[in-house]
C-alpha cells in the first residue's frame, strides 16, 4: 500500500471541494458545516436544500481524466473508500471542467469488486494497490464550460 501523500492531497482537496460547492449551489443545495470540516472516512462535504434533503459527496481529482472517460473500461476507486457514506462520488478532472459521478447505489453494488493494480510499473517506487472496480458504463460524465 502506498504511503499517504499529504502535500498532493492538499494540492487537490480544496479545489475539488470548491468546484463541488459551486455545482451544488447551482442545483439548489447549500453547504452544511465549513468547507474545511473533516468527516474522516465518511464523506467530504454535505449539503442541504430548501426541502431539508441532505446529500453527502466524496471528491477526488484525477489527472488522466480523459483516459478514464475515453480509454479505460472501468473506474478505480481506492479501497479505503469502501465504506464511504456518500450519496455521490465525484471525480474531477481537466482543471475542474470535467466531472464523473458515481451514485450510491452503483457504489454499493460494486464496492466488493476489488482489483489489485500495479502502480508506477517499472519505476523504483512501483507498488501494488487495491481498488474498487466500477464499470465505465455505470459512471455519468459531465463537462462544464
Amino acid at each position: 500500500m502506498r504511503k499517504f501523500n499529504k502535500k498532493v492531497y492538499d494540492l487537490f482537496d480544496k479545489p475539488c471541494k470548491i468546484a463541488t460547492v459551486k455545482i451544488m449551489n447551482k442545483k439548489g443545495y447549500y453547504l452544511i458545516d465549513d468547507i474545511d470540516t473533516e468527516h474522516f472516512k465518511k464523506f467530504d462535504l454535505q449539503f442541504i436544500n430548501d426541502y431539508n434533503k441532505i446529500l453527502k459527496i466524496e471528491n477526488e481529482y484525477r489527472g488522466p481524466f480523459n483516459k478514464i472517460k475515453y480509454i479505460y473500461n472501468s473506474v478505480h476507486i481506492p479501497v479505503r473508500k469502501k465504506n464511504t457514506e456518500c450519496d455521490f462520488y465525484f471525480i474531477w478532472g481537466n482543471n475542474y471542467k470535467d466531472l464523473a459521478i458515481i451514485d450510491r447505489k452503483t457504489f454499493i453494488e460494486f464496492r466488493d469488486n476489488i482489483v489489485t493494480v500495479t502502480c508506477a510499473k517499472g519505476k523504483p517506487y512501483e507498488f501494488n494497490e487495491d481498488f474498487i472496480d466500477i464499470p465505465i458504463n455505470k459512471v455519468k460524465f459531465f463537462t462544464f464550460l
